[in-house]
């Protein structure tokens, strides 16, 4: 009876692992298969998906980074800091999105899917060859970079595979 027993225990484990399997799976599933991620954009280009608004605040990219990997949106947990070709890929002179800069000044925006930009400076998991890492701004097409512990104006949008 005891060996029964042991052999239903063990079925029972087996089977609440293969049924949460298929959902732990699904949450790294590319929204292609498993329709929109709520609050989101997925860039038909690249195939990424990005979160529809900036983190809110000035960050360094130490706290840009740590906001990314720790974000927990549409039921997704594989967000990161862009690198900064991605940023510039969502760049688009066509479009024109008004906004204010740092300084409150009106300016205007290139970012495709109507993405929300407080600031327009974005940053990058790039890193410059002096440990500086890059920002990308969406006021002008700008590249730059800056000691990773500013926090001057800079701030994180963030995306996902």
């Amino acid at each position: 009876m005891r060996h029964t027993m042991f052999l239903a225990k063990g079925a029972v484990l087996f089977f609440v692992l293969c049924m949460s399997a298929p959902h732990a799976r699904a949450q790294n599933q590319t929204p292609a298969n498993v329709g929109p991620v709520v609050g989101a954009w997925t860039d038909p280009d690249t195939s990424l998906t990005w979160t529809k608004q900036e983190n809110g605040s000035d960050v360094n990219w130490y706290q840009a980074n740590a906001y990314c990997s720790n974000l927990r949106q549409g039921g997704y947990s594989d967000w990161r800091l862009p690198t900064i070709d991605e940023l510039q890929a969502i760049y688009d002179p066509s479009v024109d999105i008004p906004g204010q800069d740092s300084d409150g000044e009106a300016v205007t925006w290139h970012v495709k899917g109507n993405v929300k930009l407080l600031n327009g400076a974005e940053w990058s998991s790039t890193q410059f060859t002096d440990g500086a890492a890059w920002f990308f701004y969406f006021g002008n097409r700008t590249r730059r970079h800056y000691n990773p512990l500013d926090s001057h104006i800079e701030r994180a949008l963030c995306v996902r595979r």
